[in-house]
């Protein structure tokens, strides 16, 4: 038998011989660099077994799905089973990544496990084929749109991560990637490697329980919440415990993540649940977890509302309402989370949407208070370091769904809805329903002329409208661990603005935008297409957005390697963030120092640096107290 540190390597090649095409297939045990027998073996492999297959040629395009080398390796993974990989290339040194798709890390969450804690995932006999991308959490967009008898309960088995690794044999530090998508949406395929792995780092990516089957909860035993959470945190145990054998330091772990992945990033500095070896830094990309779409504060009431229009009898006991939904087919509950959405946004906001945000107290323990009743304790991490950021215009991602909804209304152009009216009903449907008027008061004053608001013009209102949503939404929350951590943590944080607006963009997500009176700028996820190839339709960059794709892999992956974010592509030193307002990073072509992020909650409104900027940014410094000081009254009423 091979030494244990060896791993399995098979490379079939197809020729054709005359009428018929041949696929010869090798496997070899080699042993490492550093393993008992010195330098890689493949001449003097221990086991080589050959395979030789032919097939007729008029089989050929029914039956061969590669040409040349289809290379992988089988490696074993201790106390679990082994896995056989595929490779790819890097996408501009063509270098050799290892790449083993959706590695379940927990037991199928399905039958009596649905909504409840993981389960670790039980050894394997066999090999188990991870060569190409599994199965996506259910999802609007994807479960949907399965054949009928393809949706059983087998689709609820998606707990899994992919790993990518150029050696297994090394020790890269290890970049853990936490997907965004609303709590609702997003896969671990739309998130590959062959940017990042330009560098020296093994990247993950880990799938949790997505919508209603990993928000929900009754705040009991058989619905206890925050079940992607606990996801989250197995995935990350995992790591410590098997990453060193795909060649990763478990020692240096870096958790990165987009929006709502940033936000579950976040709450995860919070939780009482997390050890703190299981990373020591993170990357927040527009997302926060003090942000009011991340918290779910009725859990009951709102399990019951989409309870209700999944058909459940809700006038019964709350034992009886959760048999019902545990019994639910998963497509009934994607609708039901759905309606109740559409509901929530029309008559609340995204402050009260269940299913979708975690929740506090209960059984899950994840969380024992709000992050931000945290972060005024103190009661925080202080060994983390932090690198957080937003995108210049990110709030615009909000106001295609709004301004589609009103122009359906014949609102748009209703002059008194935009004088009077607008502003107070974008707030309620940002998160903070503040009757008193004096947000939305600082809102005029920092964002708007006399001229623009009498006006009661939609189109002149726009750019404030993005800023109160980035700021809203996304900014301020993302501020708020950056502060925490430059007052609590010993260890260095820093903050940026992703502000480059190159050829592409993901404002609209593939629907027209052609109708809108504004544009997406420096769009709410833009910088995701500069880390990873995808959506495909974006991945053939120009010179200048390729520059752009080098710039952020050196940034993201030299915070991840030593703690220090830099590039050598034109990129100022970056400086530690030393204060409640900066300094931080302009990430653009040219890159530039900012002093006051408060300046980036008017940006779209004031683009010029000047006197208006920070007069704005003095007033919103005050706005975000008035609100996030509201979020917490109505947290306890």
């Amino acid at each position: 038998m091979p030494h244990r540190s060896w791993y399995r390597r098979t490379s079939c090649f197809g020729y054709v011989e005359g009428a018929r095409i041949s696929l010869q297939c090798y496997t070899a045990f080699i042993a490492p660099s550093n393993g008992p027998q010195g330098p890689w073996i493949r001449a003097s492999a221990v086991f080589r077994k050959m395979l030789r297959t032919s097939v007729w040629l008029s089989l050929l395009l029914a039956i061969v799905s590669c040409t040349g080398w289809c290379d992988g390796i089988n490696l074993p993974i201790s106390g679990l089973g082994e896995v056989m990989g595929s490779e790819t290339k890097t996408a501009r040194t063509e270098q050799l990544v290892h790449q083993f798709f959706n590695i379940p890390y927990a037991e199928p969450a399905v039958g009596q496990r649905r909504f409840k804690a993981p389960v670790p995932v039980a050894p394997w006999t066999g090999v188990k084929d991870v060569t190409s991308p599994g199965r996506p959490c259910p999802q609007p967009g994807i479960t949907d749109q399965l054949n009928p008898a393809e949706i059983t309960s087998a689709v609820e088995d998606c707990l899994s991560l992919s790993v990518y690794t150029k050696n297994v044999t090394a020790k890269f530090p290890v970049m853990v990637y936490i997907h965004g998508g609303s709590f609702s949406l997003g896969k671990a395929a739309d998130h590959p490697p062959n940017y990042l792995l330009e560098r020296d780092v093994l990247l993950v990516v880990i799938q949790y329980r997505l919508g209603a089957l990993g928000f929900l909860s009754t705040m009991s035993a058989t619905i206890p919440g925050n079940a992607a959470m606990l996801d989250i945190i197995m995935g990350l145990k995992w790591v410590q415990d098997h990453i060193a054998e795909f060649g990763g330091d478990p020692q240096r772990v870096t958790v990165f993540g987009q929006s709502a992945g940033a936000a579950a990033i976040s709450a995860l500095l919070y939780s009482p649940l997390v050890p703190p070896a299981y990373f020591s830094q993170v990357i927040l990309q527009s997302g926060g977890s003090t942000a009011a779409w991340t918290i779910d504060p009725n859990p009951v009431e709102n399990a019951k509302e989409i309870a209700k229009f999944a058909g459940c009898d809700t006038v019964r006991p709350i034992e009886d309402i959760e048999q019902c939904i545990l019994q639910l087919p998963v497509l009934s509950l994607l609708t039901a989370r759905f309606l109740h959405e559409q509901d929530r946004m029309q008559t609340q906001g995204l402050n009260n949407v269940g299913g979708c945000g975690m929740v506090v107290g209960g059984p899950s323990g994840f969380l024992d208070a709000l992050p931000f009743d945290k972060i005024r304790l103190g009661q925080v991490r202080r060994d983390v370091r932090v690198m957080a950021g937003a995108t210049k215009h990110d709030g615009s991602f909000m106001l295609t769904d709004i301004y589609d909804t009103l122009s359906a209304m014949n609102m748009i152009d209703n002059k008194q809805f935009n004088q009077f009216e607008i502003i107070d009903m974008l707030n309620r449907i940002f998160g903070i329903d503040d009757h008193s008027g004096a947000l939305a008061g600082f809102e005029v004053e920092s964002l708007y002329s006399e001229q623009a608001i009498n006006s009661g013009n939609f189109t002149q209102l726009m750019a404030g409208f993005i800023d109160i949503a980035g700021a809203i939404i996304i900014k301020a929350p993302v501020l708020r661990d950056v502060q925490s951590n430059v007052r609590h943590s010993q260890k260095d944080t820093y903050l940026y603005s992703f502000d480059y607006q190159g050829e592409h963009t993901r404002f609209g997500y593939g629907a027209s935008t052609a109708h809108y009176p504004f544009k997406g700028g420096a769009h709410h996820s833009d910088d995701n297409m500069y880390l990873f190839p995808y959506p495909p339709e974006v991945t053939n960059l120009n010179a200048a957005d390729t520059m752009m794709s080098e710039i952020m892999v050196d940034l993201w992956t030299s915070f991840a390697i030593d703690g220090v974010p830099r590039s050598s592509n034109g990129v100022p030193t970056w400086p530690k963030v030393d204060g409640p307002t900066g300094p931080y990073l302009h990430i653009n072509n040219p890159a530039t120092i900012g002093s006051n992020f408060y300046d980036e909650f008017a940006v779209s409104v004031h683009n010029e640096p000047g006197a208006a900027d920070s007069r704005a940014a003095l007033i919103w410094l005050m706005v975000l107290s008035i609100s996030f000081t509201l979020l917490q009254i109505s947290h306890y009423q």
